[in-house]
């Protein structure tokens, strides 16, 4: 799949500091996963999920926004992000999440996913309000805990995706605020992501009963 060799190239681009290859395939990565989707879609004669297409052009988006250096990139990339991860929570929610999550076992998911980025929000708070941006990051935190909770709902392939991505803005954090220094920190960030991503989009897919990504374990 395109998709996931443009994503380990990637990766491999930013373990070795290969700052031009980085750059030339990290604007085609999500591209890439869009036309998958777009090709999936047709392929079985179903129209083609706007929401699930927009909440990618919204993650193209804020990639490129977060390349801008400064807390006014970060912040506009953030807002990209929220809505497109907006889009995954209203979705799942939209499937019954909430009813299933008042379940036992399965209300302990958001306890479990509150109290990590409560957590990590708590930790990382003197460095991300030196950049001003400790209030933003924290209302983006909540929002992907509650998107994470929900992800769950539709099996554990999905939950992982989103759980990957929760990990990915979390080392994204851990960069801003100056906290620790975590080796590999920039390949560890988009591994994640781009997993994550592909995961729950596979998810999505498989729900709208099309084929998985190849190589993303959905079936």
């Amino acid at each position: 799949m395109l998709y996931a060799t443009l994503g380990a190239v990637h990766v491999a681009a930013l373990a070795v500091h290969s700052q031009w290859l980085e750059s030339v395939t990290k604007p085609l990565l999500v591209p890439a996963l869009a036309l998958y989707v777009i090709a999936a879609y047709r392929e079985r004669g179903t129209r083609v999920s706007r929401r699930l297409l927009l909440s990618l052009a919204l993650a193209c988006a804020g990639g490129v926004a977060l390349r801008v250096e400064g807390a006014a990139g970060l912040i506009v990339g953030m807002v990209f992000f929220l809505v497109a991860y907006t889009i995954y929570a209203a979705e799942f929610i939209r499937s019954g999440a909430v009813r299933r999550l008042r379940r036992w076992p399965r209300w302990l998911v958001p306890i479990g996913y509150g109290g990590t980025v409560a957590a990590a929000m708590v930790w990382l708070w003197p460095g991300l309000r030196e950049h001003g941006v400790a209030l933003p990051m924290a209302g983006y935190a909540a929002l992907m805990a509650l998107m994470a909770s929900a992800a769950t709902t539709w099996g554990w392939r999905v939950g992982l995706g989103a759980g990957l991505l929760v990990a990915s803005d979390i080392l994204i954090g851990i960069g801003l605020a100056g906290t620790v220094d975590v080796p590999g920190r920039s390949a560890l960030v988009m591994a994640t992501y781009l997993l994550g991503l592909l995961l729950v989009v596979g998810g999505w897919t498989v729900r709208a009963g099309l084929p998985a990504p190849a190589g993303s374990g959905l079936r």
